[in-house]
């Protein structure tokens, strides 16, 4: 009976070793990598040792709520445009280019991997913003760089409904704080404010693309218009 009851056991509950087995999920490849964090982290990994520390900006389109698809630019002076270009979709790398904006990126206009922030708390932001003041819209553009020295670090927002423009939010990188609106057709400057809209500033960033070396590439041109050719 001892015997019986013995078996019974062992077939129940079959031996287990000491040490737990651990079983590796490989990452879907749905996955969306809403922070921006995360989207450097995996970039860098796609590049040289030497530049991963150097950006250039962060990039990224996708819903109110979340980023699906990211480009990061790093600060690579191997390459004629001084430009490395990472593109993710969904969580995976899909392209590794030089970034051939029409300009030579500066060292001056970059910032550490380390000063990155996440796009959340600008996303957030931007739909608190939206909501007070009734702005509907169903997809956004982020952009994080620096166009200055001087400049403030942050993120800027577009808020788009379909193909309209329904104005920048502009939020600090550092805190996640609401720092301005800019409507759409008003295009904030330095010395103030012009008239031309999104349109306006797109043309003129093709002719800062041109004639100077701020820069600025295909991350304008992506930004204001929604298309990026100047780098593919």
């Amino acid at each position: 009976m001892l015997k019986k009851l013995l078996f019974v056991c062992l077939v129940s509950f079959p031996f287990v070793p000491g040490r737990a087995q651990t079983v590796t999920v490989p990452p879907t490849a749905t996955a969306v990598v809403t922070s921006s964090n995360d989207a450097v982290n995996l970039a860098k990994d796609a590049v040289d040792k030497s530049v991963r520390d150097s950006i250039v900006s962060v990039y990224g389109v996708g819903t109110p709520a979340a980023i699906q698809t990211w480009w990061v630019i790093f600060y690579d002076p191997s390459v004629p445009s001084h430009g490395r270009g990472v593109k993710l979709d969904h969580g995976a790398v899909t392209r590794v280019y030089e970034a051939k904006g029409g300009v030579v990126y500066l060292d001056t206009l970059t910032f550490p991997r380390a000063q990155v922030t996440d796009a959340g708390p600008a996303l957030t932001a931007a739909q608190f913003y939206a909501g007070q003041h009734a702005l509907a819209y169903d997809h956004v553009r982020a952009l994080l760089r620096v166009t200055a020295n001087d400049d403030a670090f942050v993120w800027r927002v577009q808020l788009l409904n379909g193909a309209e423009s329904k104005g920048f939010v502009f939020v600090n990188a550092t805190d996640g704080a609401f720092a301005s609106y800019t409507p759409p057709g008003l295009i904030a400057t330095k010395t103030g404010a012009s008239t031309g809209g999104v349109e306006g500033d797109a043309r003129r960033a093709g002719n800062d693309v041109k004639n100077t070396f701020l820069g600025i590439g295909g991350d304008l041109q992506q930004f204001f218009t929604g298309e990026r050719t100047v780098d593919q």
